[in-house]
């Protein structure tokens, strides 16, 4: 079972459109999902943060994850600027065997991890069982 990401792809000439009317994209930082037997993990990395700066909220079947700290480098002039994680948003769609109520997140030396339980009648489903032929 897959978290599906409802985020949108860049369009093609995206970077030479906002280079030309110099609008700021919205960059989201790299991130890792991984499957484990009880759980879906969720991890960014988000490098020079504080855990007050986040926001996670999970509405009907979706999980959205949003940075919320406005950039305060002011003082530098950049000729282009390649990472800037000051304010994101990323959303993904929760399936069904999420237990919504337990999920969970930490952040711990740049990495923000959240936690995505599975429903127990699902991870009972998955267990492994060996058939012995008679």
């Amino acid at each position: 079972m897959n978290i599906i990401k409802r985020t949108n792809y860049p369009i093609m000439f995206d970077e030479f459109f906002n280079d030309f009317f110099n609008v700021k994209p919205m960059s989201v930082p790299p991130h890792n999902i991984m499957e484990t037997e009880n759980d879906f993990q969720i991890e960014f990395s988000v490098p020079g943060s504080n855990k007050k700066d986040f926001e996670i909220e999970v509405e009907n079947d979706n999980i959205k994850i949003i940075k919320k700290k406005e950039d305060s480098d002011t003082t530098n002039s950049y000729s282009r600027k390649e990472f800037n994680y000051s304010f994101f948003e990323k959303s993904f769609y929760l399936p069904e065997s999420i237990d919504q109520s337990k999920i969970s997140s930490k952040y711990d030396n740049g990495i923000l991890r959240i936690s995505l339980p599975k429903k127990s009648e699902v991870i009972i489903q998955n267990q492994r069982k060996f058939i012995t032929v008679k």
